[in-house]
């Protein structure tokens, strides 16, 4: 898989002019889907170089610690979108949502203790887990692949001769301009859903559509 993706490169690097001119926020946006809280928060820009460590450094990466301890503009159909109910004072137009990364993250989680499978889930399932657990792990994989095809990154993978090893090994310390995350982590914290909106929701109003879903039904209780 990596032999299959090396690619010849010629010097110089360099970006590309045109959008120099360009906000961070503008550039979030056109490489983007529509996304409300573009309307309503900046989102910083940094960049940074990745840890590409084969093995853990000190401290550890806490994504790499097997323990346990350590709507319309999104071409949704409002009707069928779970609205906020109006005695929660947030307002008419108010609907549950989730910020993707935040999916993702927990995807990742999800494969990290699948990985330590033992002090996760080993006490709930022993070697047999059940129907459920399985098709949430691949739905993770699956949504993980999708994201990553979808970006595409096209960012550049040198390779260095490195001792011990018998061939050009590649560096994953890759330079990145991203998205801020703990800018957008704060925002987010600083404008959660009220717990009590979740705790009260069981079920939906009267009349309000109920949406078949055949990859959940199997895990629906009768």
């Amino acid at each position: 898989m990596l032999c299959g993706s090396v690619l010849f490169l010629t010097s110089p690097l360099s970006r590309r002019a045109c959008l120099q001119h360009l906000s961070d926020q503008d550039k979030w946006k056109a490489s983007s889907a529509y996304a409300l809280i573009f309307e309503r928060f900046d989102i910083p820009g940094q960049e940074l170089i990745t840890n590409g460590s084969l093995y853990d450094g000190s401290p550890p990466s806490i994504l790499r610690i097997p323990q346990a301890e350590e709507v319309r503009k999104l071409g949704k159909d409002l009707s069928l979108t779970v609205r906020v109910p109006d005695e929660f004072g947030v307002g008419p137009d108010a609907y549950l949502a989730q910020t993707e990364v935040f999916h993702l993250l927990h995807c990742l989680d999800m494969l990290r203790k699948e990985i330590s499978y033992g002090p996760y889930y080993f006490p709930k399932f022993g070697n047999n887990p059940d129907a459920q657990h399985t098709a949430h792990i691949g739905h993770c994989v699956d949504l993980l692949a999708q994201f990553i095809k979808c970006q595409s990154p096209v960012d550049v993978i040198l390779f260095n001769w490195v001792e011990g090893w018998d061939q050009p090994f590649p560096d994953f310390f890759n330079n990145h301009v991203c998205r801020d995350f703990e800018p957008l982590l704060a925002y987010v914290n600083e404008n959660p859903v009220p717990k009590d909106v979740f705790l009260q929701m069981k079920e939906p109003p009267v009349g309000y559509p109920v949406q078949p879903d055949a990859s959940v039904a199997p895990f629906v209780g009768t």
